[in-house]
């Protein structure tokens, strides 16, 4: 559903344009998209994905630790983003501080979310991948690549 990266920036009120082709994916689905922490950025989810996100966090047993922290994470962080008129989200301040938002951001597609990452901290995350990319060959022989 959402491929590729591309550079924006936010404006001092925390505004954002969302990239063309993912803004008429967004409005072209039924419901308003959602935005979230997610561990170094945060995360753009089509109505029905996050419904189907929020549903399976909602009923994981809450009597697990590492459940508490992902529903206290993901679904107490969570925002409608509704897409104005001139094609913008607002990015809360919040989540403007969780992600080390300033200025310049990447939006990136990653099959049925989007990501939202600080310019640097995607670069030094995708360096580390570079890094460690041996580790992943397992995961990439599963799928035939």
């Amino acid at each position: 559903m959402f491929w590729g990266s591309h550079d924006h920036v936010l404006d001092e009120k925390g505004r954002t344009s969302l990239p063309k082709s993912y803004r008429e994916t967004l409005k072209s689905l039924k419901g308003e998209p959602w935005i979230t922490a997610l561990t170094q950025c945060l995360t753009l989810f089509p109505a029905a994905e996050f419904d189907a996100l929020r549903e399976k966090l909602t009923h994981a047993s809450s009597t697990i630790e590492s459940i508490q922290h992902l529903q206290r994470l993901m679904l107490g962080n969570a925002s409608p983003a509704a897409i104005d008129r001139q094609g913008r989200i607002l990015i809360p301040p919040r989540l403007r501080k969780w992600a080390g938002l300033d200025r310049e951001i990447v939006f990136t597609g990653v099959g049925r979310r989007i990501e939202v990452w600080d310019r640097a901290r995607l670069d030094a995350d995708l360096e580390q991948t570079k890094m460690e990319y041996s580790n992943y060959t397992d995961i990439l022989k599963e799928f035939g690549l």
